[in-house]
């Protein structure tokens, strides 16, 4: 008497119906879980990342209330259109966005508290740590990552102006679509695969091997699409602000050579940690990925921007 082995059932009609409604599912979770933090639970999403004191919500002080309000009208953003956006005191020292101004929930922009800060004592006064140890404001590290922390006026507008516009386009519908479509497509190509080379009439180990080189090709396009999208929007961006504002061209330089200071400082002040995450440029280390243009090649877009106006307006003066 002999038994079916567990794998070859989805060999069957049932087991391929099961392995097609398997797939179908996953990645509809998927999309659900890149798409439902940016929509329906964006309020959610906003708690999580909220800055808060003593166990309550630290709300946005009023000077960042209004500077974020003037950005609105540096963008020229229709009076319609402003209710789509929501600004919040975010924890940590990076500005946060989420959603999309093409979604019914709109989108949410996060705006640290470090961008009320005005002087080094203002710094000081605060109870600022890295890796559980306060900061030596003394020190060469600790007075670089004060200077990045301290921003002008004008530089927090094109961050904040840089955030607000990340948010208005259709980044989110795509990256969503992307685990779905990479799913299926693999999907396919492993049925195909299968019935082009006779692989069913093959022990089970030779479809296993199959369909682990499908798998990883399927996660590197879902990478590779991700990225290349992330990558292409914000150039988008970067582009979009040197042209709402010629005096964002210097405030770009300014604003990524800051962020690459704090990230020099950063790799010093937290040890071997932070020779992991950040280079000696400054950058972020992604490995084999490229998930954001490096922050060096943002800042030399500006700097080759503020050149060639400079250069213009050298022209106009001869």
């Amino acid at each position: 008497m002999t038994t079916k082995r567990p794998i070859s059932w989805f060999l069957t009609d049932q087991g391929r119906a099961f392995s097609f409604a398997f797939v179908t599912g996953a990645g509809i979770a998927a999309t659900t879980a890149r798409f439902a933090p940016h929509t329906f639970f964006i309020e959610k999403y906003k708690d999580f990342v909220h800055n808060y004191h003593n166990g309550k919500p630290v709300d946005l002080p009023l000077e960042l209330k209004n500077r974020y309000n003037k950005c609105l009208e540096i963008l020229k953003v229709p009076e319609h259109q402003k209710k789509l956006y929501s600004p919040f005191s975010v924890f940590g020292y990076d500005l946060f966005s989420a959603g999309s101004w093409y979604t019914r929930n709109g989108a949410i922009v996060g705006i640290p508290v470090h961008f009320t800060y005005k002087t080094l004592n203002d710094i000081k006064e605060q109870d600022i740590k890295v890796n559980q140890k306060k900061v030596d404001w003394e020190s060469e590290a600790g007075m670089k990552l004060a200077d990045s922390i301290l921003l002008p006026e004008k530089v927090q507008e094109f961050a904040i102006c840089r955030e607000i516009l990340s948010t208005q386009n259709i980044k989110l519908y795509l990256q969503s679509t992307y685990p779905f479509v990479c799913m299926f497509f693999g999907y396919n190509v492993a049925q195909k695969a299968n019935k082009r080379l006779n692989l069913y009439s093959l022990p089970a180990s030779a479809r296993c091997v199959m369909y682990s080189l499908v798998a990883s090709f399927s996660m590197g396009l879902y990478f590779l699409l991700h990225d290349y999208t992330e990558v292409y929007y914000e150039t988008v961006v970067d582009k979009k602000l040197c042209e709402v504002n010629p005096e964002f061209v210097e405030c770009g330089v300014t604003f990524y050579d800051k962020m690459l200071k704090r990230n020099q400082a950063l790799r010093e002040l937290m040890g071997k940690e932070g020779e992991s995450k950040y280079t000696k440029f400054g950058n972020e280390n992604f490995g084999v990925r490229q998930p954001r243009i490096a922050l060096v090649h943002r800042k030399q877009f500006f700097q080759n921007q503020l050149e060639q106006k400079e250069g213009e307006d050298g022209k106009e003066e001869t």
